[in-house]
């Protein structure tokens, strides 16, 4: 591992406090990550701001994909009063996420007259609920 993932997983797991959210910005499996969290860094960081953006960067991808998959506690109300939590998930960031890891297979279809192959979709629906009998 390069001194660069080494330092890009520290200033996440230092700003997000998630070892698996540090391990995936640095593109590392998690059981390195678990040997790496306590290693200090060799070298000082350098001050051109481009590892503030990765690591800006890096803390957003990480809470994208929190939010996609874990979700987020939101409060529920009933007669004005709060009564419990449930968890709301982001569609549309779990959208995004698989448009961006996935264009081939989740990015926008190809026109039939557009050059290249047309993309085929399975769809696997039970139909049969919509016939009366």
């Amino acid at each position: 591992m390069g001194t660069r993932q080494l330092r890009l997983f520290q200033k996440t797991l230092a700003a997000t406090g998630c070892l698996a959210a540090a391990a995936r910005a640095a593109q590392i499996p998690l059981d390195a990550a678990r040997r790496l969290k306590d290693e200090p860094l060799d070298a000082p960081l350098p001050q051109d701001g481009q590892d503030d953006v990765d690591h800006a960067v890096a803390a957003l991808e990480a809470e994208a994909v929190r939010r996609a998959l874990s979700g987020v506690e939101v409060p529920v109300f009933h007669q004005g009063r709060e009564c419990g939590h449930t968890v709301k998930h982001s569609d549309t960031l779990l959208m995004f996420l698989l448009k961006t890891l996935k264009p081939e297979r989740y990015g926008p279809g190809r026109d039939a007259g557009a050059d290249g192959p047309v993309r085929a979709v399975l769809l696997d629906i039970d139909v049969s609920a919509g016939e009366e009998g």
